[in-house]
């Protein structure tokens, strides 16, 4: 992003002086040249698209532990997020941080943490912890906790109520919208012209953990009336008559989903920002127990028509995907790439595993992002340690190259291989040309050259189509071979082979390749690399 420092900045006015102050403290405080409203867009494949300054955006994220969400702890780790490659970094703002008292706002820490990121040169996203944090009311404010008779808790099936704000109750809702309104709206006071912000997550893995459901007086009542006319393929009658053993979920989720659009669309109407709520999957492998293994009443997929149908004002589902075995990963982020929701992970973790179905993930058609948790004490590499997490070198790929790579991914263009245990060699078909990816030592044998795995299962690789002779290459621990189509007599002769790297999209070539460096296929090593391969089929 260009930035310019300035001495003076009169828009600043309106916002109050401690927080000009320090935005300017930073010295970069100017608006970036020709800066454009971050924003999702309609694709014509019935997908949005995350644009950012008028282009597409792809969000390479480093999420801040949830108690590092402050400026100086952000000052603190910026060796360590630069070391990350992100190019955004997510970070929580706690409902008690900025409203402390009921109607006098605090945005000390919003600010920092906004100058701050502009300083280490960061889009940033803001996690908005207000009613929920991981299906719990741990970030409201002690006003907000205190009084349980305003803002009333659910109540468990024995009676006792749980530490869960009711999402029935009018009284949270409208406290909460107000917050994340005023919120939104000293966003746009102080960053409408910088756009350091891109995205905000309302709520964190909103729902109930402790009870199924709400067994509260007036939500009893509720349950055992007739299904809401807006509940979104409903019929006459009860909660139970529709939805049997799962009637409590859909319950919570109508009313969950009801809250949040409500706390949503107050934020909108202050400030047009990209918006999207993150959810903890019911689809994890074991016991499904709404309120005891997932939360009750997050946007799970069978209920993400409905969800998204009564919060219109959330623009993205994002799925927090932490399995770390191929099967379960890739069925639940598939059950949220679905038309109108783009695919993204707005929460994973730092392991191998996880890093190659980072890659994965980054490769679907188009996937928004995906971002780590987290970064703060006691979580990932800290600001004295030197070493790559493994996710970095998926970011370190994939940042500078990602305005070339988008359009050919969206376009169906990219196929993408991951190593799994036992699954070595991969092929990758483009109608013409043919392509496998071998993972390991490659020995010959049995069934011909084939990849032995590498032990750690590191292996990794995004192929993309740029011209119908020409393909990008990148990814580590990967040797790869071009074949002609099956059925089709001859070979592919590699004309040039060309190692180099991505500015803002532009490839720019360091060397040719030849000889030992492509006579045993193309070597893409532990450290990761990329190619520019053009290619000529011989028959």
């Amino acid at each position: 992003m260009e930035r310019r420092s300035v001495t003076r900045c009169a828009w600043t006015s309106g916002i109050g002086r401690a927080a000009a102050a320090l935005l300017l403290a930073c010295g970069v405080v100017a608006a970036p040249l020709a800066a454009q409203d971050s924003r999702f867009v309609a694709t014509d494949a019935g997908k949005l698209a995350l644009h950012v300054d008028g282009q597409p955006f792809l969000l390479l994220g480093i999420q801040l532990n949830n108690s590092s969400g402050f400026p100086a702890e952000l000052r603190r780790l910026a060796p360590a997020i630069r070391r990350s490659h992100a190019n955004t970094v997510m970070a929580p703002i706690g409902w008690e941080s900025v409203e402390p008292v009921e109607g006098r706002f605090d945005w000390t820490v919003v600010d920092g943490l906004i100058a701050e990121a502009r300083a280490q040169q960061e889009r940033l996203v803001l996690l908005w912890f207000g009613t929920w944090k991981n299906a719990n009311m741990s970030y409201t404010p002690a006003w907000v906790k205190r009084d349980t008779a305003r803002f009333p808790r659910v109540v468990d099936a024995q009676g006792k109520p749980i530490e869960v704000l009711s999402p029935i109750a009018t009284a949270s809702r409208d406290a909460d919208a107000r917050a994340f309104a005023a919120l939104m709206a000293h966003l746009k006071a102080v960053d409408g012209r910088q756009k350091t912000v891109v995205m905000v997550q309302v709520e964190n893995e909103a729902g109930t953990l402790g009870a199924d459901r709400d067994h509260a007086p007036a939500a009893e009542a509720l349950f055992r009336a007739a299904v809401p006319a807006d509940m979104r393929g409903a019929k006459p009658g009860d909660w139970t008559a529709n939805y049997a053993e799962r009637a409590p979920e859909a319950f919570m989720a109508y009313h969950t989903a009801r809250y949040i659009g409500a706390v949503a669309a107050a934020g909108k109407r202050a400030y047009d920002l990209p918006l999207y709520v993150n959810v903890w999957p019911r689809e994890q492998p074991g016991l499904l127990r709404p309120g005891d293994s997932s939360p009750s009443g997050g946007a799970v997929s069978w209920l993400l028509p409905q969800w998204r149908a009564l919060a219109p004002a959330i623009d993205v589902v994002g799925v927090d995907n932490y399995d770390t075995n191929v099967a379960p990963y890739t069925e639940i982020a598939r059950a949220y790439d679905v038309p109108g929701n783009p695919l993204f992970v707005p929460e994973t973790g730092g392991s191998m595993a996880h890093a190659r179905h980072a890659f994965w993930t980054l490769a679907q058609p188009h996937a928004v992002g995906i971002g780590k948790f987290g970064i703060g004490a006691g979580f990932g590499l800290k600001d004295g340690e030197e070493a790559e997490e493994p996710i970095a070198l998926d970011y370190r790929l994939l940042r500078e190259a990602a305005p070339f790579l988008l359009p050919l991914r969206d376009a169906g263009q990219v196929r993408v291989a991951v190593e799994e245990d036992g699954m070595a060699n991969v092929p990758l078909v483009f109608g013409d040309v043919d392509l496998v990816a071998r993972f390991g030592e490659v020995r010959d044998g049995y069934g011909g050259p084939r990849g032995q795995g590498n032990k750690d299962l590191s292996g990794r690789v995004i192929v993309a189509r740029a011209a119908p002779d020409r393909f990008l290459l990148t990814g580590a621990r990967t040797n790869l071979k071009f074949a002609p189509r099956l059925g089709a007599h001859g070979s592919v002769q590699l004309v040039t082979v060309e190692e180099g790297h991505f500015e803002a999209g532009r490839w720019v070539r360091e060397r040719l390749l030849n000889g030992d460096e492509t006579a045993f296929g193309l070597i893409l090593p532990p450290e990761g690399k990329t190619l520019m391969v053009t290619v000529q089929e011989n028959r």
